[in-house]
């Protein structure tokens, strides 16, 4: 089965850097969801959104996150 994980307004919280945030919003959507195999992708991408947020000092959160953000998207790199 393929299967796309997307929300809009997570994805774009988590461009801009705000993991905290973007981890609340995937918690939103997992209540949304009902299939299991959705639930537990949900669950690994909140999961990374956490650890993205304790990983990178302040100062250098945002450039390195977008940096992440965008090498994911371009080479499809799955959480």
């Amino acid at each position: 089965m393929n299967m796309t994980l997307k929300d809009e307004q997570a994805e774009m919280i988590e461009e801009r850097g705000w993991w905290y945030r973007a981890a609340r919003r995937w918690l939103d959507v997992l209540d949304l969801t009902v299939d299991d195999s959705v639930r537990e992708a949900i669950v690994r991408r909140r999961e990374h959104c956490l650890n993205m947020s304790g990983q990178i000092a302040p100062d250098q959160r945002r450039r390195e996150n977008r940096k992440r953000y965008k090498q994911q998207l371009r080479y499809g790199d799955g959480y």
